[in-house]
């Protein structure tokens, strides 16, 4: 029996572990470039399926606002119960009953067509399709704001992953180190206050490993989370991304880019538009309009005769109306000086956006150039620093200097390097903030 038993449990154990091997499956590493993010996120973002949403409502607004292109047909039936005619004399006297047919129905067709309403269908057209035009320019522009924060977070995810490989590999050489001065301990040459130092150092390290990994797990997972990928992704950078061939701009080419392409500008100019219709638009409230129309009417009973005839009569026109509303020519004024206004305003903030945009366009080339200036600076500073140890380092094997000394080269080797790797993705992220200002990211 006991044998039996441990049979059916290691089935179960088995059948187990045959269906849950995600209990046991380890974080999924995932290796992808930015344009892999970039297209990715254009089709899970939320805040691009939101604005897709707002694009579609105002694309079905047009095919509303083109209704009034069409014209009006109205149709309508009735049927009734007449009941007697009863006629007086004008002082009430000598009344009498008249027989009426009792059954009476009415048809009417009428078709009103709008031939000129002073532009304002069309223009309300023209507005309409600004308005689409301007909810597809803040796709744009929610796309470019959603690729430039999806940008900062992987080159942050690649700096602190860059910088656990330097500081992973200082604690490797300062344990290979702490291994060899135990040795010289055992033959005298080290003294055990100089291991400590070290192993000081060590800690130190793993501490710094342990921030680091902290960092990578943030940034990891607000890329996790915005592209909709499984919670246990660990996404890793394309190393190829610092080999990135960059395009050399002047401020001026810059300027010129973004007038041509920045979602912002764009929208900002689509404001100016739709209210310059709107004031169109209000200024037709003034113009009187034209419409062309024809009717058919089928009537029975014939009620102004006395005694009403039983028969139906068929009656038919066409024909040209004009309308004008006279309040309108003190009404619409009102209308008109507060769409010129909202114009006005909205050509202000035009200009506010143009000269905030000329200023980030400035700040990100400047930062641009000194990216490179950095660069140059920690590379001259990762090659002193490397030198300087491999000759302390040297000065110490041969009990020329001390171990504090051999101690703060290291610290200054690793920095560097830290800062070097540092300097290039900074070059990256500034390059990418150029596309960002001038709306081609």
């Amino acid at each position: 029996m006991k044998v039996r038993l441990s049979g059916l449990f290691i089935l179960l154990i088995a059948f187990i572990l045959g269906f849950t091997p995600s209990l046991w499956a380890g974080p999924q590493e995932r290796t992808m470039s930015l344009d892999e993010l970039f297209q990715l996120a254009d089709s899970v973002s939320l805040t691009l399926k939101s604005a897709d949403s707002q694009s579609k409502v105002a694309d079905a607004t047009i095919a509303v606002a083109k209704n009034g292109l069409l014209p009006d047909i109205n149709f309508t039936a009735s049927a009734t119960y007449n009941g007697n005619a009863w006629m007086a004399e004008r002082d009430f006297s000598n009344g009498q009953n008249l027989d009426s047919p009792h059954f009476g129905n009415n048809f009417a067709l009428e078709v009103v067509q709008i031939v000129y309403a002073g532009g304002a269908i069309k223009r309300g057209i023209e507005r309409a399709e600004l308005q689409a035009q301007l909810a597809h320019l803040d796709i744009s522009n929610q796309r470019q704001r959603v690729r430039f924060l999806l940008t900062g977070y992987y080159l942050n995810l690649y700096k602190f992953r860059n910088m656990l490989g330097v500081v992973e590999r200082n604690i490797e050489r300062t344990e290979q180190v702490i291994k060899d001065m135990r040795a010289r301990e055992e033959q005298g040459l080290v003294l055990s206050n100089d291991i400590t130092r070290y192993e000081v150092q060590l800690q130190n390290l793993r501490y710094k490993r342990t921030e680091l990994m902290s960092q990578i797990d943030i940034f990891n997972n607000q890329l996790v989370i915005t592209l909709n990928l499984p919670a246990d992704t660990q996404i890793m950078p394309d190393t190829e991304l610092l080999n990135l061939s960059l395009r050399e701009y002047s401020e001026a080419e810059l300027r010129n880019i973004a007038e041509e392409e920045l979602p912002l500008l764009k929208i900002g100019r689509t404001n100016i538009d739709i209210s310059r219709k709107q004031e169109q638009i209000a200024r037709s409230g003034m113009i009187p309009k034209i419409s062309l129309f024809a009717g058919d009417r089928l009537q029975g009973p014939l009620t102004m005769e006395l005694p009403p005839i039983n028969k139906n009569l068929n009656t038919w026109y066409v024909g040209v109306g004009l309308s004008f509303n006279f309040g309108n020519l003190y009404k619409s004024q009102r209308d008109v000086n507060r769409t010129h206004l909202s114009t006005a305003a909205a050509q202000s903030r035009y200009a506010e956006i143009k000269e905030s945009v000329d200023l980030e366009i400035h700040q990100a080339y400047v930062n641009y150039r000194n990216a490179f200036e950095l660069l140059h600076t920690q590379e001259k500073s990762l090659q002193l620093a490397t030198e300087n140890y491999a000759v302390t380092e040297n000065r110490y094997n041969n009990d020329l200097v001390l171990l504090i000394d051999l101690l703060d080269a290291d610290n200054i080797k690793l920095d560097a390097e830290i800062q070097y790797v540092n300097a290039r993705i900074n070059i990256i992220y500034n390059y990418y903030r150029l596309l960002y200002v001038t709306g081609t990211l």
